[in-house]
């Protein structure tokens, strides 16, 4: 089905920088603004709750994640224009796919030249992504060791904090180790729409896999993850259990 006008999302932490792009992308006429973000939590959040998206804009160097981070946990099936002030990053956002990189501050004609490149990529695909496909994607994508691994978030048993590491394990017993702390993995987990509770202060665990209770444990499968003093009256509370059973 041909598309009348391409949604557009921007992602930029600069406010000059998003106006521009707004501006740029209201000038065109196949384009239209369908959500502009501040950072990349809010943009993965967009990206999972509202769709509707077939172009991203997508800064790099933005706090807490960046860009490429983004890009390399939630795989999104739109075509993606790098933009940024830095030149460091070409040949990663190509090793990504993106389907073109502007370098700020860019012209007008070179940004039409960007979106017309991202116009004849959905064009040209075989399969249209932007629609509900029938069989079902990861949830997730989790770097460990280099290399990015699909992850449903049902198959995630708990986490456990390894400084500025989390642990992640899974119900094959594969463990990842994504450079990400704990509490950050815990949002990004979240705004995937898991169901997770933090039953310690180094341990995050899915509720869906709980298989036995205890005052001071919980099991996940067959492993025993211990209850902090300080997270039980949430616990019990959040399961709908009294504390002393």
């Amino acid at each position: 089905m041909e598309i009348e006008k391409y949604n557009c999302l921007v992602v930029d932490d600069e406010p000059i920088a998003r106006k521009i792009m707004i501006g740029y992308i209201e000038q065109m006429p196949l384009l239209q603004l369908g959500g502009e973000c501040i950072n990349a939590l809010s943009a993965i959040d967009h990206l999972r709750t509202r769709g509707n998206i077939h172009i991203i804009f997508l800064d790099i160097n933005m706090p807490n994640l960046s860009g490429l981070q983004l890009l390399k946990i939630v795989q999104p099936q739109q075509p993606v224009i790098f933009t940024t002030a830095y030149t460091e990053y070409a040949v990663e956002s190509y090793d990504l796919n993106a389907v073109d990189y502007l370098l700020k501050p860019f012209s007008f004609e070179r940004f039409t030249k960007a979106v017309y490149k991202a116009i004849d990529a959905i064009t040209n695909s075989s399969k249209n992504h932007f629609e509900p496909a029938n069989e079902k994607r990861p949830d997730i994508f989790i770097k460990s060791d280099g290399k990015n691994y699909p992850v449903f978030l049902d198959d995630i048993l708990y986490c456990e904090a390894m400084k500025n590491y989390t642990l992640v394990v899974l119900k094959n017993e594969q463990k990842l180790m994504p450079l990400i702390p704990l509490s950050k993995f815990e949002t990004l987990l979240s705004d995937a729409g898991g169901e997770f509770i933090q039953i310690h202060r180094s341990y995050l665990i899915s509720k869906k896999h709980i298989t036995a209770i205890t005052p001071n444990n919980v099991t996940i499968n067959k492993f025993e993850i211990p209850i902090g003093v300080q997270f039980k009256e949430n616990f019990f509370k959040t399961i709908g259990m009294n504390e002393k059973g």
